[in-house]
């Protein structure tokens, strides 16, 4: 899925969320946006899904989410970095997305199983009382299955061990395929294995846009010896 964000503004209040931000992602890619706590990442994802209204504009192949919110929900796959605190069941939790995705629940079983979760197991379970964890590992599973042409992914690894987040790496890498890419985290040493292409958020301004090689070797020489000389 192609991204287009051309001048997307969004203000909560007086605080200015993001401030004109241009931004161009074509299908395929695989893109970090990366910067502070409080810089306008999460609220830029949410721009992008139709989730967030904003001044600008945002295409996603051509089509603007806001005005085709289900059919953009249908072609793409998004890992919060908070889960939801859903009081159903798991069995429950994994029937209903796979209805409203038309997915097969013995697919999103098997790929949970992929992430060492046994879904017969947790089925009775509240997804509430899981732990934060499980509880990602099993977002991660449903949004593997779907098929989707782009991948939402809020710093998705937040409750994983390094474990299970090499594991999520390289199950995303075997599934996604040609989809589009968008990882959200505020550490480079996250995503620079991850993704072509970084996009830096600070205040709601783009302050860089390019190759990971390039915004890793920038941050060495303003972090080396001679920086902090």
């Amino acid at each position: 899925m192609r991204i287009e964000l051309r001048d997307v503004a969004r203000s909560f209040g007086n605080v200015a969320a993001l401030r004109g931000v241009t931004i161009e992602i074509p299908q395929g890619a695989r893109v970090g946006l990366v910067g502070p706590n409080g810089s306008g990442k999460s609220t830029l994802l949410r721009v992008v899904m139709g989730l967030v209204a904003c001044e600008g504009e945002v295409l996603l192949d051509g089509a603007s989410p806001f005005e085709r919110r289900d059919e953009v929900a249908r072609r793409l796959a998004y890992v919060p970095q908070f889960a939801p605190q859903w009081g159903a069941a798991v069995a429950d939790v994994v029937g209903a997305v796979a209805s409203l995705r038309d997915l097969d629940p013995g697919a999103v079983a098997a790929m949970a199983r992929r992430l060492d979760l046994d879904l017969d197991a947790l089925g009775p379970r509240s997804f509430r009382e899981l732990s934060g964890g499980t509880k990602q590992k099993l977002l991660i599973a449903v949004a593997l299955s779907t098929g989707a042409s782009l991948f939402v992914l809020d710093e998705p690894t937040a409750s994983l061990d390094a474990a299970a987040r090499e594991r999520f790496f390289a199950l995303l890498d075997e599934v996604a395929g040609s989809a589009t890419r968008l990882f959200c985290s505020h550490r480079i040493d996250e995503v620079r294995g991850l993704v072509d292409r970084v996009v830096v958020l600070r205040d709601g301004v783009v302050d860089y846009d390019g190759p990971t090689a390039g915004y890793v070797e920038a941050t060495a020489r303003a972090t080396g010896p001679e920086a902090r000389s």
